[in-house]
């Protein structure tokens, strides 16, 4: 029996020490099993390109035209639901369509803008004047005053373009700053009406739809071809709840005519007060301490720059004369501005906590975004 369990061992040991070679390990004389002993991998070897790929022809395109897209940096003022005017910011997107500073946009883009800032895809920035808007068309042109002549972007035909053919929106969406933002699509669609949630227009017709992305801030950013000429003017999206990639743009055989007829044609100079006003009514005066019949233009607010914020006229005051000429209503100070021009002086009759106050000023002129 103890010569039986001895060959036992012995078989085991042998079993072991075959394992153990197999494995590449070593059995040492003391300690039994060593340490696994790993033989090193051969190198890893990974491949490098010793050359970029070939750019797209559609790069080279893009590269061509990016320099005639802008960003339109504007400060806006709008009317609060008490008829008080509050000051924001916002940005949207342009096109050069002639090498002397002529730009074109979407007329929401710079809706009620007090100032307005171009600024270009390598840093170059001006300072814009919009010098006429349709809003109906949502159709705007900026003028700037460049150092040297701008690259204006090539005018493509919008008429001639089919179901399926390509297009690539370009613009500054989303408050992303720097490069412009390149989206692709086809036409997908030709003579759209849209329905409009606000603004000055109910909507607007026969619009290019595309699938190309356009975001906020896209709006009168060029839409291109394959060519990389300017077929429409990127002016709204689908509402995000209820579609997805569909955008529209008007198309350039309609912005075109719009925009040449706006510089050459330039709208009629208005005299301007600078005040949000609202016809007096028995409530307000009370309000006011002042007598239940008082008529008049409670002003409820002041226009940053403006003739009324230079000369004085404060928040509050009633407006009841201009000129010499009685106020009983907001449409009597229209009235009376249009017989006036800018520059001219008046005298600006207010009631002011209860006292009559004469306040002489310099008429502006009304800034084209106020429509």
């Amino acid at each position: 029996m103890l010569d039986g369990m001895k060959r036992t061992l012995v078989a085991i040991v042998a079993i072991v020490a075959i394992a153990a070679i197999s494995a590449g390990c070593s059995l040492e004389s003391v300690g039994g099993l060593s340490e696994q002993q790993v033989e090193p991998d051969p190198a890893v070897s990974i491949d490098v390109a010793s050359a970029p790929a070939p750019h797209s022809e559609l790069a080279d395109v893009i590269e061509e035209v990016v320099p005639s897209v802008v960003n339109v940096r504007v400060t806006a003022v709008s009317l609060d639901d008490l008829g008080g005017i509050q000051e924001g910011q916002g940005e949207g997107s342009g096109v050069v369509i002639d090498d002397e500073g002529i730009i074109i946009t979407n007329n929401h883009v710079i809706a009620g803008a007090t100032d307005v800032e171009i600024v270009f895809n390598d840093g170059d920035s001006y300072d814009g004047a919009v010098i006429g808007t349709v809003p109906e068309n949502d159709i705007a042109v900026i003028r700037i005053e460049p150092d040297e002549p701008l690259e204006a972007i090539e005018i493509g035909d919008s008429d001639s373009l089919r179901l399926g053919d390509d297009v690539i929106a370009i613009g500054f969406p989303l408050d992303l700053g720097g490069t412009p933002t390149v989206t692709r699509g086809i036409v997908s669609a030709q003579d759209r009406d849209i329905t409009l949630g606000d603004g000055p227009v109910d909507g607007l017709r026969g619009l290019i739809q595309t699938d190309a992305a356009i975001n906020p801030g896209n709006s009168g950013g060029a839409l291109i071809d394959s060519a990389g000429r300017l077929v429409g003017i990127n002016t709204a999206a689908a509402n995000a709840g209820s579609a997805e990639n569909i955008g529209f743009a008007i198309p350039i055989s309609t912005a075109l005519p719009i925009a040449l007829e706006i510089v050459e044609d330039p709208p009629e100079e208005r005299a301007y007060l600078g005040v949000s006003i609202r016809d007096m009514v028995p409530a307000l005066a009370a309000q006011l301490g002042l007598d239940a019949d008082t008529k008049g233009a409670l002003v409820m607010g002041i226009y940053p720059d403006s003739a009324a914020e230079s000369a004085g006229i404060e928040r509050g005051d009633v407006i009841i004369t201009i000129a010499g000429e009685e106020i009983v209503s907001t449409d009597d100070v229209n009235d009376v501005l249009r017989d006036h021009s800018p520059g001219e002086e008046v005298d600006v009759e207010v009631l002011r906590d209860g006292d009559a106050l004469t306040i002489e000023l310099e008429l502006g002129q009304r800034p084209t975004t106020l429509g």
